[in-house]
């Protein structure tokens, strides 16, 4: 379901307002987002257009705990 996530780049390094791009793919589409502060922002395409709620949950959850993993080393 979720596979070859990865986090792309820091932005704002060290700042306030530091946020973390990944990449991540999902049946062949790759999805890029930022995570900050555990929210989740979507780059295009958009997954809610194409998945339903409960299938964009189960791929945020994973990337909170991926996220979550990252941060704690």
């Amino acid at each position: 379901m979720l596979s070859n996530f990865n986090i792309e780049k820091t932005l704002f390094k060290n700042q306030f307002s530091e946020r973390y791009q990944f990449v991540l793919n999902h049946k062949g589409k790759n999805l890029k987002g930022l995570y900050h502060n555990g929210e989740i922002m979507w780059f295009n395409p958009q997954p809610i257009n194409y998945l339903k709620e409960k299938h964009l949950d189960k791929i945020e959850s994973k990337v909170h705990k991926k996220m979550k993993k990252h941060l704690l080393h």
